[in-house]
């Protein structure tokens, strides 16, 4: 052992000994709630130090320890030097460096690795903890893209230390927590929530978590209000991010002055509106008139060609979570546009099904009557044509309402809707969690046509759907349910299963319906007359259509699932085509195969013979029909060929073999040319991802700062309107002194204006105007009424800072009159006030 490990060894035996915990908590996308959440939790009395590695962007100052702070009764800090480990403190990095712990310190230190790499390292962090605590170190990976964190995890693991992920259900993003469960260097995987309520006992008992995994099995803490829910509303909201439930039900206890969950609980059990009211706001039925304008210019740029494909059957969409119906009126008014534009007849069907929970929201939306307000993001065009405006009501037209069927659906619970053109699920998904979202992800993809559109919401993605459908537009989100893939109702197990990638078979390519020359009459009668029995296949041997009973001639094999090409010929005519494919493709012309020794009811001889297609494929790429011919051919026949024919024979053989030669060349430069091409491509991706994966999580991390940084304005503009509030009354309770006061009493400025007065001294000095100046009391008295030189007397109170009386004659009795002066925090000078009352 160097001076160097036998140092750290010291440092690490010391801080065992202290008894000293450190640890390390990794963040990126969506990790600002989980770290809000975690700190909330976490006890004030451990001897823990927090370090945090919260992914962030470079070129901006981060308000993430301003918004801990308000989080936890723990100290947070911002590292911008050296800092000495102090215990219950969370050390916060800045941005464009690192943190590392080194003895008793946590270390600012500058980013290692490459640019596109996220920054803090939380492995670098995680690292230097092991290496300095040992067995007293931890690491917790939170919600997060990437894997920044998994080798982390697996250093602390090696030298004893406690490794918690956080689970899928909480996290917004569980890429990270994810990889690092996948080290296996995990011990246990639990929410925020859990982890801050369980630190005692975690680090109480760190080899043995058997009792601390049953967390897991226990039910939530808002079990008992999901269970009045489900009983009073038939929703289940268990599936609903934890955050988002979480704010929701804090903001009906501030608007009740609940302080104590479980009174608010007992308070719902005997109150069922309260009930309603939670499930309102649980809902979330928000929504306007062309929410995001370009998604839905690019939406109209889709539909434009689409609907030209529709002929004699109706054009059908849904739109789950429609909330008040703005969306689905809004792509009403786009589609009868482009109806207009094509020249379609108005008459033509449309049905547009708009679903929600919230049965306010779907009455609201069936009157389509909505405030003048709600006219901001419509164009003045569409609102011309298709609304009316009276009383300061904004109503839609009747031909357009008719269009749209408000039903009430639970698009995770009820079946879906099936043969649909475009659904439009637009933030929505975002309060789901994980599961869920596969599940819902999974009848959306049901309900689709083949090539059908899924219009969806600027922060969401079809995620493990990703196989079935293709993007449309880039940066757009739009998708299409792809044409060549089948959709597997087992592995999805009623429309939910989140290993749905597994489901994923690849069919023959097939066209729009009237949309392709191949599904003409005319195209079959042509190809039956060339090829009775035969296969149309593309260039990667896919059987596109089958012409006749081509069944003698196949093999059904294990090989084959879900997947039909040219293997389904039996071996020795799959080789042959194989073979004769490319070779017609490239040179233009039919190749014939070998005749085979293939048994059948009629014939005990088989050949293949291959015609190109030159026609335009459409989605198909390059197309070749493949004829099957059989012959009977007797023994005695086979025994009488000549020494010519067999000549002859060989020769055709030699020649066969010579074109199977050439085809193989052509297979094996066109696999080395892709292998090349997409070892280049899969280079530029790997870079490119990279570096939008750290570009979006500094978006994501900056765009929640900006979301909490939103909640403490509202919280401070709250915080106004009380102490608005508390102006206003004290005001009135002024008032009500000045009004009751029995003595005459004035209130100056500095410049010897009247700020206010009370009763009696407005009717001695008949003041008519707030703001008079001093200098004009003394007017309203005669002039045998001798009066003190006021302003003289004030001026001197203003310089000394000192009180003073004066006794004279007022309407015939003694009077004293006393100017004082009035500070604001005992220093600042503001004024002055006058009272008279009777001499003593």
């Amino acid at each position: 052992m160097n001076a160097k490990d036998a140092e750290q060894a010291d440092t690490r035996e010391a801080r065992v000994d202290g008894e000293l915990t450190v640890v390390g908590i990794a963040a990126s996308a969506g990790g600002l709630e989980a770290v809000s959440l975690l700190a909330r939790h976490l006890p004030n009395d451990l001897p823990c130090v927090y370090v945090l590695a919260q992914h962030m962007s470079p070129h901006h100052a981060s308000v993430l320890p301003t918004l801990l702070s308000h989080e936890t009764r723990l100290t947070v800090k911002a590292v911008e030097r050296e800092e000495v480990l102090v215990p219950n403190t969370i050390y916060v990095p800045v941005p464009k460096t690192d943190l590392v712990v080194e003895g008793d310190r946590v270390v600012v230190k500058q980013p290692s690795g490459r640019p596109a790499e996220p920054k803090p390292s939380a492995d670098r962090l995680f690292t230097s903890i092991a290496e300095t605590y040992g067995e007293r170190s931890m690491g917790i990976v939170l919600s997060g893209t990437g894997s920044d964190g998994s080798y982390g995890v697996q250093a602390i693991r090696e030298v004893g230390g406690i490794t918690i992920a956080q689970d899928s259900e909480s996290s917004k993003y569980d890429t990270m927590p994810a990889s690092a469960v996948e080290t296996g260097c995990v011990d246990l995987v639990l929410s925020p929530r859990q982890m801050g309520e369980q630190l005692a006992n975690i680090l109480s008992r760190p080899r043995d978590f058997t009792a601390l995994q049953a967390i897991l099995e226990q039910p939530t803490e808002y079990d008992d209000l999901f269970h009045q829910l489900q009983a009073r509303t038939k929703v289940n909201f268990r599936h609903y991010k934890e955050n988002t439930v979480s704010r929701r039900i804090q903001r009906r206890l501030i608007a009740l002055g609940f302080e104590e969950y479980a009174r608010y609980v007992e308070f719902c059990r005997d109150n069922p509106e309260e009930l309603d009211a939670l499930y309102r706001d649980l809902l979330i039925s928000v929504t306007r008139f062309y929410r995001d304008p370009e998604q839905f210019d690019a939406l109209e740029a889709e539909l434009a060609d689409y609907v030209e494909g529709v002929k004699d059957r109706p054009f059908r969409i849904w739109v789950p979570g429609c909330a008040t119906g703005e969306e689905a009126y809004s792509i009403a008014f786009m589609l009868n546009d482009l109806m207009d534009r094509r020249g379609i007849p108005r008459d033509r069907a449309v049905q547009i099904f708009a679903t929600d929970l919230d049965d306010s929201a779907l009455t609201r939306g069936r009157n389509g009557a909505y405030p003048a307000a709600a006219s901001s993001g419509i164009p003045d065009a569409v609102q011309q044509k298709y609304f009316t405006l009276s009383d300061d009501v904004l109503r839609v037209k009747p031909e357009i309402r008719n269009q749209v069927l408000f039903s009430r659906h639970n698009v995770f619970q009820d079946p879906p809707f099936s043969d649909i053109d475009l659904v439009s699920f637009r933030n929505t998904m975002i309060y789901f969690d994980t599961p869920l979202q596969e599940k819902v992800m999974s009848r959306l993809l049901y309900a689709l046509r083949p090539g059908g559109i899924l219009f969806l919401g600027a922060s969401e993605s079809i995620g493990a759907m990703e196989p079935y459908f293709h993007r449309v537009r880039d940066g757009a989100r739009l998708f299409r349910k792809r044409l060549d893939t089948t959709f597997d109702h087992k592995a999805l197990v009623r429309f939910g299963n989140s290993k749905i990638t597994d489901g994923v078979r690849q069919r023959p390519e097939k066209a729009r319906a009237g949309s392709d020359v191949l599904e003409t009459e005319t195209f079959k009668a042509l190809a039956e007359s060339v090829a009775p029995q035969g296969v149309l296949v593309n260039v990667h041997k896919d059987i596109i259509r089958i012409f006749g009973d081509i069944s003698p001639f196949t093999r059904v094999t294990d090989d084959l699932r879900g997947r039909l090409n040219t293997m389904v010929l039996k071996a020795e005519l799959a080789a042959d085509a194989s073979s004769l494919i490319p070779l017609c493709l490239k040179h233009g012309r039919p190749r014939d195969g070998l005749w085979r020794d293939v048994k059948g009811p009629d014939f005990n001889r088989v050949r293949l013979r291959a015609y190109p297609l030159n026609i335009d494929p459409g989605n198909h790429g390059r197309l070749a029909l493949l004829s099957i011919d059989t012959t009977m051919v007797d023994g005695s026949t086979e025994l009488d060929r000549g020494s010519e024919e067999a000549s002859s024979y060989l020769t055709h053989v030699e020649n066969e073999l010579a074109d199977s030669r050439e085809a193989l060349q052509i297979t094996m430069e066109e696999l080395q040319t892709s292998n090349e091409e997409l070892q280049s491509t899969n280079e530029e991706l790997q870079s490119t991802n990279e570096e939008l994966q750290s570009t979006n999580e500094e978006l994501e991390t900056s765009n929640e700062e900006l979301q909490s940084t939103n909640e403490e304005l509202i919280t401070v503009n709250e915080e106004l309107l009380i102490n608005s509030d508390e102006l206003n009354r004290l005001v009135a309770e002024k008032n009500a002194i000045q009004v009751a006061l029995p003595l005459p009493l004035l209130v100056l400025d500095t410049s010897l204006n009247i700020k206010s007065a009370s009763q009696n001294a407005i009717e001695l000095f008949s003041l008519t105007e707030r703001g008079a100046h001093l200098g004009h009391i003394s007017q309203v008295f005669l002039p045998e009424t001798p009066f003190p030189a006021l302003v003289d007397i004030c001026h001197d109170v203003l310089t000394r800072q000192k009180s003073r009386s004066e006794v004279f004659q007022l309407k015939g009795e003694e009077t004293e009159m006393r100017i004082t002066p009035y500070f604001i925090k005992e220093k600042i000078l503001q004024g002055l006030t006058i009272t008279l009352q009777r001499a003593p």
